[in-house]
């Protein structure tokens, strides 16, 4: 009878071994789940230093074919209004409100003369403008786009100072700022 007690136990023995180590299996899984979801979230929520990515390459080729990449520089691009802006803004009494004003300009030469203004800066190494329509937080109007080439020693605020000086808005000025920092390319010699 001892016997056969013995051998009834066996398989009591087994389902509970395998049950305890599935337990254990499951636990241990629970647990990698766990530190792994701590591990992501660790490395999610801090910053990883990240080489700076070149946007736009400006590039210098000479008669001979050597060129040669202006590392240190960005794209400024602003708005500015055009001589059709006022046929535009909103009146009061046939008067441009005097928010704005210096929006209405009667010929492009004010333009002409920004443009000048612009140019005479050394950091400045030169602009192109694009007649626009668009609309931000005023109404739909058209105007000019202006993309400035400058070294990176020249700010979107030292920008926004020389407008304001000139253009009299005394609002908030939208620049769009492009760098162009990142891996320097060698200079090289182009193939004729």
């Amino acid at each position: 009878m001892v016997a056969s007690i013995s051998i009834m136990n066996e398989p009591s023995r087994n389902d509970q071994s395998a049950s305890a180590s599935t337990k254990t299996l499951i636990g241990t899984l629970c647990c990698l789940c766990v530190c792994a979801t701590v591990a992501f979230i660790v490395y999610s929520s801090t910053q990883h230093p990240m080489p700076p990515r070149r946007l736009w390459t400006p590039v210098l080729i000479d008669t001979n074919g050597y060129t040669m990449v202006l590392p240190e520089s960005r794209q400024l691009e602003f708005w500015t209004p055009s001589a059709k802006t006022r046929d535009y803004l909103h009146t009061e009494n046939g008067q441009v409100v005097p928010t704005e004003a210096w929006e209405a300009i009667s010929n492009e030469d004010v333009v002409q003369q920004f443009g000048s203004v612009l140019h005479t800066n050394k950091s400045i190494l030169g602009y192109r403008r694009v007649e626009v329509w668009g609309q931000g937080q005023t109404v739909y109007k058209p105007g000019w786009w202006w993309t400035v080439n400058v070294f990176t020693n020249y700010t979107a605020n030292d920008l926004a100072k020389t407008y304001n000086e000139f253009w009299n808005s005394h609002q908030p000025l939208f620049i769009e700022v492009i760098d162009n920092r990142g891996g320097v390319e060698e200079p090289s010699m182009a193939t004729p």
